[in-house]
């Protein structure tokens, strides 16, 4: 067994996905808290130039600032340790974490909801100094009929590698009557958030440099287990099979 693939074994929780893309990343990781993004990017990443420019598909904003900084020069399994035992259990802060780690220089953010803690505004200065953009609009649509558009293009365009990432609850809508209560939507509306019009020269740039796809499942905040898997079955047969053309996981 190689050195890699035995630390991918240690990664409790994560299921490593590979896949042959014409156009795309070669290793998908399927978890449960979006919090295990984080050393699944790492190991995505271990061969290549580092940081890449994430692209996210979400419910929630996840831009708060560790409380905990990351161990400096941390391998795979540090990580791993780190963002089970450190990173906040709301899974709000694994993407700045991973900036302050080196992992992530910018980042193009689909999400509506701005959890509490989460930074303001279109830059983050880490610990280091080091500035990042934060492109953020609340649906792919949007983001590619705004002045906003240039910027996420160029961003991607000069970016030597991305990472893709979607959180399954970007896929449903808190129901009016209860607040408690999550509403999935169908598969048109997943296609219509992740494929919309116009969209094509975009995505052919972020998969053309995509070193892994990461998608958190996030039962809880799916409607519980029977609700998210059937969320996640309408996802995945948009993501695997219509964007990414490979067969379903």
């Amino acid at each position: 067994m190689s050195e890699a693939n035995d630390v991918m074994l240690r990664l409790a929780g994560i299921t490593h996905l590979t896949m042959s893309p014409k156009v795309g990343p070669k290793d998908a990781f399927v978890f449960e808290p979006h919090r295990l993004a984080l050393p699944a990017w790492a190991w995505a990443m271990r061969q290549t130039p580092r940081p890449a420019v994430l692209v996210t598909f979400d419910r929630h904003l996840d831009l708060a600032a560790p409380k905990v900084l990351p161990p400096p020069g941390a391998d795979v399994l540090a990580l791993d340790s780190y963002a089970r035992r450190q990173l906040d259990v709301r899974n709000v802060d694994h993407i700045l974490a991973a900036m302050e780690a080196g992992l992530i220089s910018d980042a193009v953010v689909i999400a509506r909801s701005r959890p509490e803690g989460c930074v303001g505004g279109d830059r983050w200065v880490d610990s280091r100094g080091t500035t990042h953009l934060l492109l953020i609009a609340p649906s792919l649509d949007r983001l590619i009929n705004s002045p906003r558009a240039v910027d996420a293009a160029n961003l991607i365009s000069q970016a030597g590698a991305t990472l893709l990432d979607f959180d399954l609850d970007c896929f449903t809508t808190l129901c009016d009557a209860d607040p408690l209560s999550v509403v999935p939507w169908p598969i048109e509306l997943i296609r219509e958030q992740v494929l919309p019009s116009g969209s094509k020269e975009l995505w052919d740039s972020v998969l053309g440099k995509c070193a892994g796809l990461t998608f958190a499942r996030e039962s809880a905040h799916c409607g519980g287990l029977v609700a998210g898997d059937r969320l996640f079955a309408d996802a995945a047969q948009v993501i695997f099979k219509e964007l990414l053309a490979v067969d379903l996981p």
